[in-house]
């Protein structure tokens, strides 16, 4: 029991000297503390990320008409593109494109009416000069959207102009009733030779109505994936999506008073049935080209709209949404600097020697500094919690992010605890194979550099060759990013799985460490 004691107590002097190390040190506890918040909160007040407005230059063919005002174009793609100005000269637009001068350039093609047609696409150039592969695929995918949105328009206009002739439908529909009136009348004089000329004009009208109906019946009786024909509808109820039953009725009960009028002999109430069976046909036709008239002709364009609608527990600002991953990023870099310098300056100061004389092990030196770095770091994460998620401010200036934690406090400390655990573990590998503190430092940076590119901070783990993602799975912050993520931003608990991990690593490494450590203290 007593041997026992005086492992603790001589483990428990190495967590004393670590802590007299920082006591000594102000600049290292502001810098500890201090530094991280700072580089968190201007990353917060920097960090906007709005994408600003791209701006173009429109290219014309120099015959044809076309307008130079570029406030006409401005309307066909919206405000998410400036339009600079409006050109005829290509050469001089994609000098100035190569100068930096606009992002895009797009060329009208000439005889675009031909093409359409022909029955071609007519191909629109638009040249942008752009080397940042993030901000390259972005313009390709804007250029999709507005391509997309020209085409929208352009349905739209032609969409109006068939409403518009859509009047002389309701005009024939006009004749054809007179014509019917005129049926009776000459029925009611016994002129059934002239009733049958007159019948004979509401066909060959009828066939010119029902071409017209069929057509923007057509247009709204798609049959999709997405759209579907509406089921059956009242009798009564008009819908233009029906317009072919009604055109078929219609072609029907005038066929009908033809076949009436034709006989020797017509039979008055049976012609008066079929006239008012046209006419209620006529009456059908007439709303259902009003009703194809009031459409937006924007909806005949672009039926469908999206509405995004996110579930996620809270709507997460940049800052909200990268601070886990900072506060992890920065917490494993402290830690592996700290434990790796820690270990190579007892080295390099021959403190080491002294060890190896005393009744001190390998064990009591590493569970000392391992204790000590747990304690250091986890205060400095508690403080830097607290800073980033309060909503302190003086005189309305923040005093911090204002990052949200949602989850439990407990399961949030757990995470952090574990990174540290792991980090330092990794830290004191590092140390037993660095000669130096300058290739401690250098080695420590590497690992930060590696976990910048491949623990998923700013991309995302699938995007990476799977052979590759070895690299990201043997870094301490890619469980923490994750689990913290999922604690502060989702109010969850993170995935089993990643806190074992996390304590997987910190036991690898450290057992990794004692035994390389443990060799080099009884080699000397």
């Amino acid at each position: 029991m007593t041997r026992l004691l005086k492992r603790f107590i001589r483990a428990g002097a190495f967590v004393t000297k670590e802590f007299n190390e920082v006591r000594r040190q102000p600049r290292l506890v502001l810098s500890l503390i201090l530094g991280p918040f700072l580089i968190l909160f201007l990353f917060g007040i920097g960090y906007r990320g709005e994408t600003g407005r791209l701006s173009a230059i429109v290219v014309t063919p120099a015959t044809g008409n076309y307008s130079q005002n570029p406030a006409d174009y401005q309307k066909l793609v919206g405000q998410q593109l400036n339009v600079l100005s409006v050109t005829t000269d290509e050469k001089a637009a994609v000098d100035r494109l190569k100068k930096q001068e606009t992002d895009l350039v797009v060329v009208v093609p000439a005889n675009v009416s031909k093409q359409i047609s022909a029955g071609s696409q007519a191909r629109l150039p638009v040249y942008f000069n752009e080397v940042d592969p993030v901000r390259r695929d972005w313009i390709t995918y804007l250029t999709y959207l507005y391509v997309s949105e020209i085409n929208k328009q352009t349905l739209a206009s032609a969409a109006s102009r068939g409403q518009e002739s859509a009047g002389d439908v309701r005009t024939a529909i006009v004749r054809m009733r007179n014509s019917l009136t005129a049926v009776e009348k000459s029925m009611a004089q016994g002129q059934t030779t002239e009733a049958g000329q007159q019948a004979r004009n509401i066909q060959g009208s009828s066939s010119n109505v029902q071409l017209a109906v069929g057509l923007m019946s057509e247009i709204m009786a798609s049959n999709n994936v997405i759209l579907k024909p509406p089921k059956p509808q009242d009798p009564n109820q008009v819908n233009l999506a029906q317009g072919q039953a009604a055109s078929s009725r219609l072609s029907t009960d005038v066929q009908a008073l033809n076949d009436e009028l034709s006989k020797p002999t017509p039979d008055q109430n049976q012609v008066r049935q079929r006239i008012d069976a046209v006419r209620s046909d006529l009456d059908k036709f007439d709303k259902l080209t009003q009703q194809f008239q009031s459409i937006n002709p924007l909806v005949l364009a672009a039926p469908f709209y999206g509405v995004a609608e996110n579930k996620a527990p809270i709507k997460a600002s940049f800052t909200s949404y990268y601070a886990p991953a900072v506060l992890v990023l920065l917490l494993q870099h402290i830690a592996i600097t700290l434990a790796a310098l820690s270990m190579v300056r007892e080295r390099t100061l021959g403190t080491v020697e002294l060890f190896r004389v005393s009744p001190t092990s390998p064990t009591e030196i590493l569970s000392g500094k391992y204790l000590s770095f747990l304690l250091i770091l986890g205060t400095v994460a508690g403080i830097l919690l607290v800073m980033m998620s309060n909503n302190l401010d003086i005189g309305g200036f923040p005093l911090s992010l204002g990052v949200p934690i949602l989850g439990d406090w407990a399961v949030l400390l757990l995470a952090l605890a574990l990174v540290i655990f792991a980090s330092v573990g990794l830290g004191f590998f590092i140390s037993t194979i660095s000669k130096s503190e300058s290739q401690a430092v250098q080695l420590s940076m590497l690992v930060l550099l590696t976990s910048v590119f491949f623990s998923g901070f700013f991309l995302r783990l699938e995007t990476l060759w799977p052979p590759v993602q070895a690299v990201s799975y043997a870094l301490p912050v890619t469980y923490g990013i994750q689990s913290l993520q999922v604690v502060m931003l989702r109010g969850g608990l993170p995935e089993p799985a990643l806190l074992l991990a996390l304590l997987f690593l910190g036991t690898f490494f450290g057992l990794l460490s004692f035994i390389r450590f443990n060799r080099e203290f009884r080699r000397g």
